[in-house]
């Protein structure tokens, strides 16, 4: 469960890395050869949405953004987004995978948009919201057939071994070849201004407290 810091790293960027640069990673990996391929990541400039564009580009992916903040579009292309949209329905070509952060309605419209045989992953469900499928989204129309649904948990096996991914990360991070997405960073007296801007939906990327 441990990785391995270089020695001149901020460890204020170190400590975005767990879970939110994990559950990037690996639900990336479970998606399959992306080269080519069309990927949506909605909750595109949350913690885990950063690192998942990032991550999805550097794959070869034609990453499709969306973010209900329209400020944060130029940032995602920077990271690498093709297409950046402040809702799933907005896109009009189907994709071959989405890493959906949000669930409700933004999970039935991503899940609307995937080409025959795609793949949506569930990660997070920040909307707090019912996800309600209508009964076409399950008949294939248009002949997009056996589409799929799957579930994430970072720690679901117990037996995997992070510490190689984690000291990847922290090098890519270091190199600054991966940002982190800090928006707020603050004393550790801060601690309660920090909470409160995440709860109002005010940042995006990361909050970093320094003990000090």
């Amino acid at each position: 469960m441990l990785g391995q810091v270089p020695d001149d790293a901020d460890l204020g960027a170190m400590s975005t890395l767990p879970v939110a640069g994990l559950s990037a990673l690996h639900v990336l990996r479970r998606a399959g050869q992306l080269l080519g391929r069309r990927v949506m990541i909605t909750g595109a400039s949350g913690g885990v949405g950063r690192f998942a564009v990032q991550l999805a580009a550097r794959a070869g992916a034609e990453v499709v953004a969306i973010s209900g903040n329209p400020a944060q579009a130029d940032g995602l292309r920077a990271l690498g987004a093709r297409e950046v949209h402040t809702d799933p329905a907005a896109v009009d070509r189907p994709v071959f995978t989405v890493l959906d952060n949000v669930g409700g309605r933004q999970l039935v419209d991503a899940f609307a948009s995937l080409e025959a045989h795609g793949t949506l992953f569930s990660v997070g469900r920040t909307s707090a919201t019912d996800a309600v499928l209508p009964p076409e989204a399950l008949l294939g129309t248009e002949g997009r057939h056996d589409r799929s649904i799957r579930t994430f948990f970072l720690f679901g096996d117990p037996a995997t071994d992070f510490s190689a991914d984690l000291t990847w990360l922290a090098t890519e991070v270091a190199a600054s070849r991966l940002d982190p997405g800090i928006s707020w960073r603050g004393p550790w007296a801060r601690h309660d201004e920090a909470v409160q801007a995440l709860l109002g939906r005010r940042l995006h990327g990361k909050a970093v407290l320094d003990v000090n």
